[in-house]
Formats: structure tokens, sequence, C-alpha cells
């Protein structure tokens, strides 16, 4: 049977690379660390990291599900704060549109994972 696509990337691995790139443009914001948006924007594409490297390490099925509605939920709640921080000028056009489109292609291949891991 051949692997499904979503299972063909490291979604770990992906958020973590996002993670990194969040982190880098504001790391030597001294501001940044203040602002409330930002920060919980870092600590939850952090959080989404880990919760995405859990569910691929997990051995129950039930754990994966719930480590994978996590994560989704924690996809839905970066994306409006990108808006903010875009609305607020806080982010460049460029990166918004960017880290949105990681975020809406980690919700697709997690929702997928989802589907897949409740069917069995």
């Amino acid at each position: 049977m051949a692997q499904p696509d979503f299972l063909k990337h490291n979604l770990a691995a992906q958020c973590e690379d996002l993670a990194g790139e969040i982190n880098k443009v504001y790391q030597h914001l001294p501001w940044a660390r203040k602002n409330e948006v930002i920060v919980r924007l870092k600590r939850n594409i952090h959080q989404l990291a880990e919760e995405v490297q859990k569910a691929q390490a997990s051995q129950s099925a039930m754990t994966t599900q719930t480590r994978l509605r996590e994560a989704i939920s924690l996809v839905h709640e970066c994306v409006p704060l990108l808006s903010l921080l875009l609305k607020k000028v806080l982010v460049s056009p460029e990166l918004h549109t960017r880290w949105i489109k990681q975020l809406n292609d980690m919700d697709k291949a997690l929702s997928t994972w989802l589907k897949g891991a409740t069917l069995k």
C-alpha cells in the first residue's frame, strides 16, 4: 500500500522551520519581546511543532488523534495572530503571505492525517 502524501513530509520539521524563521525575524527587535501578539505567536508556533512531533512519535491512535487536534487548533490560533500583526504593520505582507500559506498547508496535511487516523 502506498504511503499517503502527508506522511511523505516531516511535518514536525516543517513546523520547527517555521518557528525558527519567526524567531529569527523578531529576535533582534527588543520591542518584539514585549509585544503580546508576537510572544503568543512564537509560543503557539513552538507548541505546534511539539504537538506534531508528539503525534509523529505516538504509538497510540488515541494519543495521535489528540495531538493532531491540538496541533490543528494551534494552527487556527496562529493565522489570526499573523493577520493582527499585518494589520499593526508588525510583519511584512510578503512574510505574512508566506507564513499563512505554510500554516494553511500544515492545516490541510494535519487534517488529512487526523482523518486517516480516525478511520482506523
